[in-house]
């Protein structure tokens, strides 16, 4: 099915807070929370960046609520991959609706695409690369663009090599900010806003973990791999019931909970989210997110970043 090409412009006046949201994927409580932490308001400008309702634990409601939302003058809706077919749920009025969504929306200092451009026109764009194009931040190999472009569409955490982190990557040599916090896709990911205002740039998360006081310092250990979605394969060198040693394709060799080790159609064997050997610096006091508890460590978050933590 072919999507039409459409770039409009946008007007922020500098006076406007700028709010960029992407991949909900049907989470609308969490988009709700979201909104409410940042206090959105009609004073200011929300753009949403496609992939809102599929996937998630609310999808048509999601979909009501944005489509809903976007009667508000100063709220943006693109269209994302997901929104690339029709939805079981879709009437005549919903699909005339989504066929209309931008697949780019340019500012005077922005362009907002739900996954990446090529380095060319925009009115010269390849629909299809708009929506799908991978990992952006850091395949695009093109001159540094002249606006900031925001995607989402990848989670962040996937291209986290180190460290494993959801929070927005700013990235100032090609002019790319990405904001795909990775919910609810990751295993601890978290909806992010990304907030223009005055110029400067912050963002605010929200998840949907338990929280846990810490009750002593912690060292830490700065990462050397996290597995990510495109580096997912591994060989077992040892196996346990709780955690199992493996050899990761770069030859580095670490223990994944085992839970987390699963098997392709071709009987590969590949680690889904929970594999680093980040252990996060705490101080007594601080509050964690706990993403999975095992008998001697747990997996948590602090302020967006992932590691574990020893019981």
């Amino acid at each position: 099915m072919s999507v039409p090409l459409i770039v409009r412009q946008l007007e922020i006046p500098q006076n406007k807070r700028l709010i960029v949201i992407a991949d909900i994927h049907g989470e609308l409580d969490l988009f709700k929370k979201l909104l409410d932490k940042v206090k959105f308001c009609n004073n200011d400008v929300l753009v949403i960046l496609g992939d809102f309702y599929l996937k998630g634990s609310q999808p048509e409601e999601t979909f009501r609520y944005i489509m809903e939302l976007d009667k508000q003058p100063n709220v943006h809706v693109l269209r994302g991959n997901c929104e690339w077919g029709r939805a079981d749920f879709y009437t005549d009025e919903d699909w005339e609706w989504v066929c209309n969504l931008a697949i780019v929306l340019e500012s005077e200092d922005f362009i907002f695409v739900h996954a990446g451009l090529e380095d060319k026109p925009l009115n010269e764009q390849d629909v299809i690369k708009c929506l799908t194009i991978p990992a952006f931040t850091e395949t695009y190999k093109g001159k540094p663009f002249d606006k900031w472009v925001i995607v989402g569409h990848w989670p962040i955490n996937n291209l986290c090599h180190q460290i494993p982190c959801c929070n927005p990557i700013i990235n100032k040599e090609k002019h790319i900010i990405h904001i795909d916090g990775g919910y609810p896709i990751a295993p601890f990911g978290q909806l992010n806003a990304f907030i223009v205002k005055d110029g400067e740039f912050s963002w605010e998360f929200v998840e949907n973990f338990e929280l846990m006081t810490v009750e002593n310092d912690h060292k830490g250990k700065e990462g050397t791999l996290s597995i990510t979605w495109n580096d997912r394969f591994v060989d077992i060198l040892e196996y346990s019931e709780e955690f199992s040693k493996v050899r990761h394709k770069s030859g580095k060799i670490l223990e994944v909970p085992t839970d987390k080790i699963l098997q392709d159609d071709e009987g590969r064997n590949w680690v889904n989210g929970i594999g680093t050997d980040h252990y996060l610096s705490l101080k007594r006091g601080n509050v964690v997110s706990v993403v999975a508890t095992y008998s001697n460590k747990i997996f948590a978050k602090f302020n967006g970043t992932a590691g574990w933590l020893n019981l």
